[in-house]
């Protein structure tokens, strides 16, 4: 994959549909990527509270990306199972 910001997509559905084609578990996705499981959370949330306010949580193009490389990834070794 070659990384295209214009393709950035902040979307919390998006980043549930990666999440469900990776298959793994939020601790294990946010340790591949190098993010926080909370922070994880929140972005398949798409918001998180501070003091009592709801604020939006943005996925930035590098964690998109990454999550897009470890679902394509998810995605070659179920096919390649299936042969």
């Amino acid at each position: 994959m070659i990384p295209d910001a214009t393709k950035h997509r902040k979307d919390p559905k998006y980043v549930r549909a990666l999440y469900e084609r990776i298959g793994k578990s939020q601790k294990w996705i946010a340790d591949r990527i190098g993010i926080s499981e909370r922070r994880f959370r929140y972005l398949i949330a798409g918001s998180r509270e501070v003091e009592g306010k709801t604020v939006d949580v943005v996925l930035s193009y590098p964690e998109q990306f990454a999550l897009e490389c470890l679902a394509e990834a998810a995605d070659m070794a179920g096919a390649m199972s299936i042969k």
